[in-house]
């Protein structure tokens, strides 16, 4: 079996065991769907399905097999070191965000918009960004890509993104209803999917004074 066929192996392992054992979690300890709902935006919620499809296709078939590159339609410009290495790090970075957005979630831990308001989360991963669990499954659909890529993987990326920014844009939505100036101010001092170098250059002239 191929290393790259390996490390895909092991982060679809990590990453979605990590989800299904948080879940499970949420469920036995609050009670509460870990799913939750969309909100009644079904286009939204259907064009995510369709990417999660397509990632769960794309992943386990190479795993599987290497020939599915090339039944999904080869993209050998891809097919070198430098474009294998961005693969792995990509995935390595999936799950430790994964991992690390889950935990600073804990109770509030949902994949869609909660059934009943949560308190705004703003420690642990989310004191730096605010979507570290989207941010995650789009690297994942990177290394995706880059470790086997194919036309049928870069689609999938790209509905992966796309699908991702629009969920977020619900979430935001409903979380400035939720919370109001809370959220706001939350927003104002984290970045969406990376931290806001000017509050964090700020934050370390505040702390030498």
């Amino acid at each position: 079996m191929h290393w790259t066929r390996i490390v895909l192996a092991i982060s679809f392992s990590i990453y979605f065991g990590a989800v299904t054992v948080v879940m499970a979690s949420v469920k036995r300890r609050t009670g509460a769907n870990p799913v939750g709902h969309a909100g009644g935006k079904r286009a939204a919620a259907l064009l995510n399905a369709v990417a999660s499809v397509l990632v769960w296709v794309t992943g386990p078939a190479y795993m599987l097999t290497a020939r599915s590159v090339v039944w999904f339609g080869r993209l050998m410009f891809l097919e070198v070191p430098f474009a294998r290495g961005l693969g792995v790090l990509a995935c390595v970075l999936a799950c430790l965000l994964l991992i690390w957005g889950a935990i600073s979630l804990g109770r509030s831990f949902r994949m869609a918009l909660p059934e009943s308001k949560q308190p705004l989360v703003t420690g642990g991963l989310y004191g730096w960004v605010r979507n570290p669990l989207a941010l995650s499954m789009d690297l994942l659909a990177l290394g995706i890509l880059l470790l086997a890529p194919s036309w049928l993987a870069l689609l999938a990326f790209a509905l992966t993104v796309v699908s991702y920014e629009w969920k977020i844009h619900i979430e935001e939505n409903y979380l400035r209803e939720a919370h109001g100036e809370a959220y706001l101010e939350y927003c104002a001092r984290t970045g969406r999917y990376l931290p806001r170098l000017s509050v964090l250059v700020t934050s370390k002239l505040r702390s030498g004074v």
